[in-house]
């Protein structure tokens, strides 16, 4: 089984992998075909993926043990 923060980073990062390869699709041809950029491109979106990613799992994390403390 995941642990939540994990759950949260592969979650994050897949969803929003999908979402940055259409928005350099739109950025490049407007979207009217599909194209995966390359290697290098493609290793700074997964790097800039991952950072973020990371961020949300810690911020989410955060919050659900916050909220799990102050439960009346």
């Amino acid at each position: 089984m995941l642990n939540f923060k994990t759950s949260v980073f592969i979650s994050t990062f897949f969803v929003f992998l999908l979402e940055g390869l259409f928005h350099f699709n739109i950025g490049n041809n407007g979207l009217s075909r599909f194209k995966f950029p390359n290697s290098s491109e493609l290793f700074k979106i997964i790097i800039i993926l991952a950072i973020f990613s990371t961020i949300n799992a810690y911020i989410s994390k955060f919050i659900f043990d916050y909220n799990e403390k102050n439960k009346v």
